[in-house]
């Protein structure tokens, strides 16, 4: 870097530089906030089965660096098409023998948290979640419904993957744009055994979830998702942040639901969720080190506040308090479980130390 002041009026590289990364948070969180409120706004409108769970699909899908193409969305759709329909399958079986479908549920889980470890699909990753743990769960508690909870995740990501491609098209990436840093890769072994300590927390409970006939079917997804998300953070900073994002959009919704009763008019509740989904899109986008817990919040808000007013019922207020109570314990287990069996089976030595942790942040 030369020390002598530059001849030409223009700002130094440094400045151009932090402009530009500006631009690209400022689009890509309105392309994430925009996107987010139209499911959310069409999710209200039509209410379908499940549909206040329709934005958290379409969360990953608007931050991605481009658009997924025509071929990949259709491709995207027949999947989730598929694996609703193994589901299917599957709480079939949870509901003839459910001794067997718990066997058969451990290599599955395995399977599928070790694909996601290993840099899967995080879309197809949540999918696979929620088709081996609510679909049968379901099943298990409400046959008649089964059918509709399944073929509601196939509308949800038909209408995320539609609300994307409309954001994309009316916001593209700008041709400046970095290209996304690449995944963290970890060890083998390291994959195997993150992969067992989140199947047997998840699995332990899907267990006792049939043991003791429980009913609230959403707790493990939040659990398995929480311990996913916490087993990556890899740090007890994070782990207390990801508590605390919890909490604080716990209120950020109590309050919002409040608003809601007070002005319960859909111009007003769509207003509303577009301006906290701005915000909080904003954070999410931002290179700040607690990014991913405003995403976290975000998904929070938009379950707690989806479910309790969509439809506007007098059943809301109660909506709200039982699934801020199952978000709640689904974090508490999730993370107290992550830590205990971490301790456990602590992170295998290589040579004179601990296997190098991709994150970035020292092992606990």
């Amino acid at each position: 870097m030369p020390t002598e002041p530059p001849t030409e009026f223009r700002l130094p590289e440094p400045a151009d530089d932090q402009a530009s990364a500006r631009r690209t948070w400022d689009r890509r969180a309105l392309r994430l906030g925009l996107g987010m409120t139209l499911t959310f706004v069409i999710a209200l409108a039509y209410d379908w089965t499940l549909a206040y769970l329709a934005p958290i699909f379409t969360a990953p899908l608007l931050q991605a660096p481009r658009a997924p193409t025509p071929r990949a969305a259709v491709g995207i759709l027949l999947v989730t098409f598929l694996i609703m329909a193994l589901c299917l399958v599957a709480g079939g079986v949870s509901q003839a023998y459910p001794a067997l479908f718990l066997i058969a549920l451990f290599p599955a889980l395995f399977w599928t948290f070790r694909s996601g470890l290993r840099g899967g699909s995080s879309l197809v990753m949540i999918l696979l979640l929620v088709g081996l743990m609510l679909v049968p769960m379901v099943a298990n508690t409400t046959v008649e419904i089964t059918r509709d909870v399944a073929g509601s995740f196939v509308g949800n990501i038909g209408i995320s993957l539609a609300v994307t491609l409309l954001l994309f098209a009316l916001i593209p990436p700008l041709p400046t744009e970095p290209a996304p840093a690449p995944k963290p890769v970890l060890p083998a072994a390291e994959v195997t055994r993150r992969a067992w300590i989140l199947t047997a927390i998840t699995g332990s409970y899907a267990v006792a979830y049939f043991s003791f006939g429980w009913t609230n079917v959403h707790t493990p997804i939040y659990i398995a998702i929480y311990a996913f998300s916490a087993n990556l953070a890899r740090g007890l900073t994070v782990t207390k942040g990801i508590l605390a994002a919890n909490v604080a959009a716990g209120l950020l919704t109590l309050v919002m639901y409040q608003l809601t009763v007070m002005a319960p008019h859909f111009p007003f509740v769509a207003t509303m969720t577009l301006a906290v989904g701005l915000v909080l899109a904003r954070m999410i986008t931002s290179d700040a080190p607690w990014a991913p817990l405003a995403g976290f919040a975000l998904s929070v808000v938009m379950i707690l506040y989806g479910e309790s007013i969509i439809p506007f019922s007098d059943a809301g207020g109660a909506n709200f308090a039982d699934r801020l109570g199952e978000i709640g314990m689904a974090a508490i287990y999730a993370i107290a479980a992550l830590c205990v069996l971490a301790a456990y089976f602590p992170q295998k030595q290589a040579g004179f130390g601990i296997l190098p942790d991709p994150s970035g942040q020292h092992p606990r």
